[in-house]
Parts: structure tokens; sequence; C-alpha cells
């Protein structure tokens, strides 16, 4: 006679069980491989298993990543501007060097060498080798998003009353800019490695 009552708890022990598993988004997303995951960042993208996928994703890539430097120098010429009519000129310098920094990224990468085009005929599509030059891609993506965020409200915003407290908001920025030209050089450096090697 127990037994039906027993029975019933048994969403109840699920509920329970629940809470001592790990997060299983968690687990999904360590599962993705890193082709999914800049698919997940960059919509459309097909990756590199044929010549023309090289040159048509090689190419999306690198404008989604100038149209996101370009977003963050659209951003840093705002508070540019608020620094110019509030007439505090002691951060200007370090606003244009990165203004300048990226307008420079901007135009390297949209219209540097096709990445990928010129090594189709040799490469050959090792799934090692493909996970990596993934990684570095989604690397690089992600060094990109960092900055806009880091150069949108409310990580990046002026004060005229205080013109020093966007100062380590501007050092954090700097430091954002020294690993997104890491990230970019260690993409440039992944595809040669893949060219030299037979």
């Amino acid at each position: 006679m127990s037994s039906p009552q027993t029975a019933a708890p048994a969403n109840q022990d699920d509920g329970n069980t629940a809470s001592d598993n790990p997060d299983i988004r968690q687990q999904v997303d360590q599962g993705r491989g890193f082709l999914k995951k800049l698919q997940l960042v960059i919509p459309g993208l097909r990756g590199y298993r044929s010549k023309e996928d090289i040159r048509v994703s090689d190419d999306l890539l690198r404008n989604q990543v100038a149209d996101k430097i370009d977003l963050s120098k659209s951003n840093l010429e705002s508070v540019r501007k608020q620094m110019v009519l509030a007439s505090d000129f002691t951060n200007l310098n370090t606003v244009g060097s990165l203004i300048s920094q990226f307008q420079q990224f901007s135009g390297e990468i949209r219209h540097s060498q096709q990445g990928y085009s010129g090594f189709a005929a040799t490469f050959s599509f090792d799934d090692a080798r493909l996970n990596k030059l993934y990684e570095y891609d989604y690397d690089f993506v992600n060094a990109a998003i960092a900055l806009v965020a880091n150069t949108s409200p409310p990580k990046l915003s002026y004060d005229p009353t205080n013109a020093a407290s966007i100062q380590p908001q501007l050092q954090q920025l700097q430091a954002l800019v020294s690993d997104f030209k890491l990230k970019w050089s260690q993409r440039i450096e992944a595809v040669e490695n893949i060219l030299q090697a037979k």
C-alpha cells in the first residue's frame, strides 16, 4: 500500500538533483567547437572547408570586426566632443591616440589581403588545425566585442565635473587595444604557419 505514495515524489527528486548537477548550459558551451561559437557571434559564417568558403568567411569575419572597430571609434569620438565642449583638454591626447589606432585597425582589417584566400590549394583541411584557426578567430572577434563594450556607456562615461574620473577607464581601454593587436597578429601568424606547413 505504501508503494503508490513512494512513487509520487519522483518529480521532487528530479528538482532536487538538478541543483546538484553542473549547469547544463555551461556543459553545452564547453562542448561547442570554436566554429560553432564563431557562428553565434558572426551569423552566416560558413567555415573553411572549401576555397570559396574560405574567401567568403574570411571576408565576412574581417568586415564584421572592422564594423565593431568603427563603432568603438564613433563611441570615442562622442567622448572627445564632450571633452571639447567642456573645455577639458586633459585627456584629449589619450582619446585622440585611441581614435587614430581604431581608424588604422579598421582600414588594415577591412582592406588587407584576404587572410585565407591564398592557401586553399595547399591547405589540408585537418580538423585539429582548423579548430586552432577557429580558436584564433574567436579570440580575435571577442577582442573586438570587448572594445565596443568598453567604449560604450556605462563602461566609458565622461563626467565634465571630474575629468580625472575617466582616466582609469582609458587605461583599461589601452590594455584592451594591446590585447586586440595581439589577437590580430596571432591570427595572421596562425595562417602563415599553416602556409609554411607541409
